[in-house]
């Protein structure tokens, strides 16, 4: 008959793990456990090494002043009264070839009027016989008639504004330019704006001019009026269409007060000595239209340009 429970050896098997287990917790003296699971160790990700950055170079930002503007900034302002008509025979080429030679930081005032067939001439007068050797009214005669003049001092030929003057000095030298006629205002302008235009050449107007110095300014060039006999009163009721005022260089001292009070630069003409430069500068000239370059203005010779 079955015992219950099972068999002896059936009963004995199912004790085994019992038995084994009494077995372990007596050899080892503790409590029996079932086996861990030993934690993973985290693995380091290495550093990726950042490569060295080179902080960029920044040129220093370059002016953008342009070149009248930057001209502006000398002390004195210095300009050679139709090519320094002291020293030289006025509006010719001879002049303002002297007169550039003298100095590089000179500007050039260029006198003009247009001839019968549109050509620019370089002429303080309407009329030639002052200067050349017979008499014409500039704009009703031809270039081909005004191209045989000489000069009565020194034989020379009468300048052009483009072959003699913008083309030999129109790219690096500062210009006042002169529309003597007031008249031709937008043909003279065009002309100048084909060539650096408002970045190099002041327009220059008697101060009872209106039609350039109205197209001028609307092209943004600055202008310069020059004033003789208007007294305070005249100046201010026109100063405000002038970027720069002119006052001769023995005017009033009340006209001096009036000029600089604007908080324009005044430059005084026409300054043919030293000593006249230092009157006007006393009064507060920022600086002189010079007809005597070589008794005014410093001779510096100019930079070599590089070869090569």
């Amino acid at each position: 008959m079955a015992t219950p429970g099972g068999t002896p050896s059936r009963r004995l098997r199912s004790c085994l793990p019992a038995l084994a287990c009494l077995l372990l917790t007596a050899c080892t003296g503790g409590t029996a456990t079932a086996p861990q699971s030993t934690p993973s160790r985290a693995i380091p990700t290495p550093a990726i090494p950042t490569p060295a950055v080179a902080t960029p170079t920044v040129a220093a930002p370059r002016s953008t002043l342009t070149p009248v503007q930057a001209w502006l900034r000398a002390t004195p302002l210095e300009i050679a009264h139709r090519g320094g008509d002291a020293d030289w025979t006025e509006g010719t080429a001879d002049a303002y070839r002297q007169a550039a030679a003298r100095n590089p930081g000179l500007a050039l005032e260029v006198p003009v009027w247009r001839t019968a067939d549109g050509v620019w001439v370089v002429s303080e007068d309407r009329t030639t016989g002052r200067v050349f050797d017979a008499d014409h009214t500039i704009p009703a005669t031809t270039w081909a008639t005004l191209s045989r003049l000489r000069t009565r001092q020194g034989h020379q030929p009468m300048a052009r504004l483009v072959e003699d003057v913008l083309d030999v000095y129109g790219a690096d030298r500062v210009l006042f330019v002169d529309d003597k006629s007031d008249a031709d205002a937008a043909a003279f302008l065009d002309l100048l704006d084909s060539f650096a235009g408002r970045s190099r050449y002041v327009v220059k107007c008697y101060w009872k001019s209106t039609a350039v110095a109205a197209e001028a300014r609307t092209r943004g060039y600055l202008t310069w009026g020059y004033y003789d006999d208007a007294g305070p009163a005249g100046l201010a009721r026109t100063q405000a269409r002038f970027d720069l005022l002119g006052l001769p260089w023995s005017a009033p001292a009340a006209d001096w007060a009036a000029a600089r009070a604007t908080g324009k630069p005044v430059i005084a003409h026409v300054v043919a000595t030293a000593q006249q430069a230092g009157v006007a500068r006393d009064r507060g000239a920022a600086g002189f239209m010079v007809s005597g370059v070589e008794e005014v203005v410093p001779r510096v010779a100019a930079a070599a340009r590089p070869t090569g």
